[in-house]
């Protein structure tokens, strides 16, 4: 029939091609970066409340700032990547990012660090983790879920070598200059990955705002934002104060720095192992189970004190429920709700999950520091897991009946990425390469 939108089929060299898993590559290598660079500040906690004469609680407000940034930046980056594309999204967060850790080197007070470290990094992060993650998703169906973790591969091997390097940087040369030499690597890294990653070849021939808008209105979008953001407490809490933690019970800061990097492997299991089960298993189911290993997770360091096998235990599973929420969150969100605007929908769940990012550092550090123990603020945010657990088993594993803005709600197919009159193919002289 003329004018009738040609089907997403016409095209196969682009959705789950070679092209696609190199944006996935590009994807995870950045975001890779991004995430390993903001966790390695608890390497530098010691280091420069020291150096400014403040608490550990006055230092993690840097970190607070900063995570509340980087993941609620994605309510504004995810519109943006619907009109710009992902690669000026990368070009102007990767400058800001850079730019930030190197004046974060050079600061002389700490409330200087609060703005730049954060506006910098935090916010400069924002603006390209969040789309990036959209854009991969977009470029897959068949492949979806395992993309997604090839793409949230890339936080846990940031992790897992970034939190020791930093180690042996602010041991050898100072926590300044380790700060500028984070700034090297990710400069080059971003360097590469911008000729990458490329634009998603389907859009939208509806107003996405609209789709988003009845997305916002669900029971399932606020039973994930809700889920999200009281996962993120204890999660990225644990992660700013686990170097600080070990370090008050007497372990060496080589040994303490090497948890991280047990977290960050860890999180690479079980990014690849559970989303290699969404297809037999579904994806809201191994999101629950991610989310149920946290509060076993935190019974054990509860009980840990100064064993650090027993610590090396929680970390495993705390990197392989972090690890699958981050992989399945970019599978579950688009198989419930579609992929019409889901730069958008995915940035209001970073939104969400920001600000638990903010205060899981600040309340396990301050809390550490005016108890003078690690089973309080370990205790208090095991409740924050346990909510999250109990919140998220409610979440549909069924797509998300979404109907036209003045009409019936429509049953959608789990295997379509959404109804078939709102996606259409990009032409070849079309914005894929923005």
């Amino acid at each position: 029939m003329a004018g009738a939108a040609p089907p997403l089929a016409s095209q196969p060299e682009l959705i789950d091609s070679w092209r696609a898993w190199l944006v996935a590559v590009g994807a995870g290598l950045s975001c890779g970066v991004a995430f390993g660079t903001i966790y390695t500040f608890g390497a530098f906690i010691e280091s420069m409340s020291a150096e400014f004469g403040a608490g550990q609680g006055g230092t993690s407000v840097m970190i607070g700032i900063a995570t509340l940034l980087f993941f609620s930046t994605g309510i504004i980056s995810g519109p943006l990547l619907h009109r710009l594309g992902p690669r000026p999204l990368l070009a102007v967060g990767g400058a800001m990012f850079v730019a930030g850790l190197v004046l974060t080197s050079s600061v002389s007070q700490l409330w200087h660090g609060y703005v730049v470290y954060g506006i910098g990094c935090g916010f400069g992060a924002g603006l390209f983790v969040s789309p990036l993650f959209a854009t991969a998703a977009s470029w897959f169906l068949r492949n979806r879920a395992v993309s997604q973790g090839l793409v949230a591969t890339g936080p846990g091997l940031g992790t897992m070598f970034l939190v020791p390097l930093a180690e042996r940087m602010i041991e050898n040369l100072g926590w300044r200059e380790a700060f500028r030499w984070l700034a090297v690597i990710g400069a080059i890294t971003f360097i590469v990955c911008f000729v990458l990653v490329r634009r998603t070849p389907i859009v939208a021939t509806a107003h996405p705002r609209e789709h988003v808008r009845r997305v916002c209105r669900t029971k399932a979008f606020w039973l994930l934002t809700i889920g999200s953001a009281l996962f993120a407490v204890p999660v990225i809490g644990s992660l700013a104060a686990i170097i600080p933690f070990a370090r008050s019970v007497g372990i060496s800061a080589s040994a303490a720095a090497w948890l991280l990097s047990v977290v960050g492997g860890a999180s690479i299991v079980g990014r690849l192992l559970l989303t290699s089960f969404a297809r037999a298993l579904g994806s809201v189911r191994l999101l629950t189970i991610s989310f149920g290993m946290l509060p076993v997770a935190y019974v054990i360091w509860f009980l840990a004190s100064d064993r650090y096998w027993q610590i090396v235990v929680f970390a495993v599973l705390l990197g392989v429920g972090y690890g699958g929420f981050v992989a399945l969150q970019g599978d579950v969100t688009p198989h419930l709700f579609g992929v019409a605007g889901i730069g958008s929908v995915l940035g209001r769940l970073f939104f969400c999950y920001g600000i638990g990012s903010m205060v899981g550092p600040i309340l396990m550090l301050t809390m550490h520091e005016q108890t003078g123990g690690t089973l309080v603020p370990i205790a208090v945010v095991a409740v924050f897991a346990l909510a999250g657990t109990l919140v998220i088993s409610r979440l549909t594993r069924d797509p998300v009946p979404l109907g036209p803005p003045d009409g019936p709600p429509a049953k959608r197919s789990p295997v379509q990425l959404s109804p078939p009159s709102v996606w259409m193919p990009v032409p070849a002289n079309g914005p894929i390469g923005r």
